[in-house]
């Protein structure tokens, strides 16, 4: 009996023994919207760029400073004409499958991204020739210098340039997707237990040797400190955040603002932006419907964007914003508030609209209706998007607001069309480091039928932005920035109307979380 009772008992414990074990090496992770697919070159959803950070790994990488950093790269060089990069592979790469990473992998995977990247594409323009020497090594050969290039290959946003096995990638257009979720990176996703719209499981990499920095942003070592992560999806905000208080998850990334308070004050839950620059939020104007094909009716926008009161509406706590007149997004490299001025003004809010309203009809408003579209699903745009109106029909601007869901607001604003069928003003956000880059930030385009929606058009800011590009010496590119910025604020090319964090949420047992602009990333994590 004696026997008997030891064995039950080590029997029990070894039951209790065995969830937890596995509870402590599985990361269980809630992040917004659902995985639909894996290829990162067919779609830019950010959650497949969340998926290809997991399951591939790039030749370069920026740190948690923005500097770049060989990544799969062991070294690269540039010529002294500096018309020649060359890339080359650190030992140990290899694919899930136990295949080397060959230079042809990364040839086919550069020429299938190009094809769907717009930074791809412009490089693309100077690229002279894209050659695999030998099995390690990668030649770049360029029609002119483009000192951005290495940039282009280490930027986590948009569509980042992932190393995929040519046998997958090579002769398939960008347009084609793929099904093969092979990769060489820190976790291995594990294709059988993916249920869409339920949960994607990811295990990791035995065969992945991480780089000996420590881990920084993108780059340094990736190491995988758990051996299984889980992403949940869990529709509802409410009970999101339900399952981080009872510990049923680990992480959520973006909690809704009204809940933040409570799992502020939640034991065993941590609160905090993962970026600290933050988004920025942007207000387009429609340069093709009067009265804003007139600069100085655009520029009387500038007026009536409260940034304080619209971050306080939109965030519900000033903490969480600041004003910001930088295009550029300020606190990164290149941000300036040149040429904002009226915007970040502290003048009395009647001086404001005063001046406002006279620029408006100077710019050749006389009355007629201003249709602005109001994202009902988007908490922040849409009470940001409430206090312009209010602003605008102080003032005495005839304003209609249109409110629809956001999938109507993308309808809506491709709409180039009379204001009957069309708009005058919507908001939507950039960033965190988007922005920062004034070539490839998709709303600093002012390339007229090819630019974002809005379509600015002016020369000038054209020629600033290809002179940046091309422009090898850092302190001129310096002050090419300051004319982008200035040039940008005086055709209002966009408006700023605050940067803010938005901020995510997990147990405090977890160690090791990183400072990734644009996305999360798992490596480096750890359940203590």
């Amino acid at each position: 009996m004696k026997r008997a009772f030891l064995a039950a008992a080590m029997m029990a414990a070894m039951a209790a023994w065995a969830p937890a074990s596995a509870q402590q090496n599985t990361l269980k992770v809630v992040l917004p919207g659902e995985l639909r697919s894996i290829d990162s070159d067919w779609t830019a959803a950010a959650i497949t760029r969340y998926h290809s950070f997991m399951v591939y790994d790039t030749l370069l990488g920026l740190d948690a400073n923005q500097q770049i950093q060989p990544q799969m790269a062991d070294s690269f060089d540039l010529s002294e004409d500096k018309l020649t990069y060359t890339f080359h592979l650190r030992d140990k790469l290899a694919f899930s499958d136990g295949t080397p990473v060959t230079a042809e992998d990364v040839v086919a995977s550069w020429i299938r991204w190009a094809e769907a990247d717009g930074a791809g594409q412009m490089i693309a323009t100077f690229l002279a020739g894209l050659d695999a020497v030998d099995a390690r090594t990668v030649r770049v050969r360029l029609k002119e210098p483009f000192p951005q290039l290495p940039y282009v290959l280490a930027k986590p946003m948009a569509i980042p340039m992932f190393v995929k096995p040519a046998k997958i990638v090579k002769g398939l257009s960008a347009r084609t997707q793929f099904s093969d979720p092979m990769g060489s990176g820190p976790f291995i996703m594990r294709k059988d237990e993916w249920v869409a719209g339920s949960k994607t499981v990811y295990m990791k990499n035995p065969g992945y040797v991480p780089r000996a920095e420590p881990a920084s942003g993108i780059a340094g070592g990736k190491v995988a400190r758990v051996d299984r992560v889980e992403w949940v999806v869990i529709p509802d905000p409410s009970t999101q955040a339900s399952a981080l208080r009872n510990g049923e998850v680990d992480f959520v990334e973006s909690p809704t603002l009204d809940l933040v308070p409570m799992l502020q004050s939640s034991r065993g839950v941590r609160v905090a932006a993962l970026w600290p620059t933050g988004s920025e939020g942007t207000m387009r104007v429609n340069w093709t419907n009067p009265p804003f094909d007139n600069p100085i009716a655009r520029r009387a926008m500038y007026n009536f964007v409260n940034q304080k009161d619209m971050i306080l509406a939109a965030l519900g706590d000033e903490k969480l914003g600041q004003v910001c007149g930088a295009l550029l997004i300020c606190g990164s490299p290149n941000g300036s508030e040149y040429g904002a001025e009226m915007l970040i003004s502290n003048e009395p809010e009647d001086v404001r609209l005063k001046r406002g309203m006279e620029m408006l009809r100077a710019g050749g408003y006389k009355g007629q209706k201003i249709v602005v579209l109001d994202p009902s699903d988007q908490p922040i745009m849409n009470r940001a998007t409430q206090v312009l109106v209010a602003s605008m029909r102080k003032a005495g601007v005839n304003v209609e607001m249109q409110t629809m869901d956001w999938a109507t607001v993308v309808s809506r604003r491709a709409v180039r069309g009379p204001v009957a069928n069309g708009w005058h003003i919507f908001l939507t956000m950039g960033g965190p480091l988007g922005p920062a880059n004034p070539v490839f930030h998709v709303q600093m385009s002012a390339a007229c039928d090819k630019a974002w929606f809005g379509w600015p058009c002016d020369a000038e800011l054209e020629r600033l932005r290809a002179a940046w590009i091309r422009e090898t010496d850092p302190i001129k590119a310096r002050w090419l920035v300051e004319n982008i910025q200035l040039r940008g604020a005086q055709i209002v090319v966009y408006i700023p109307f605050g940067q803010y964090v938005s901020p995510s949420a997990w147990r405090d047992n977890l160690d090791g979380l990183l400072t990734v602009p644009e996305t999360v990333v798992f490596w480096n994590v750890a359940k203590k």
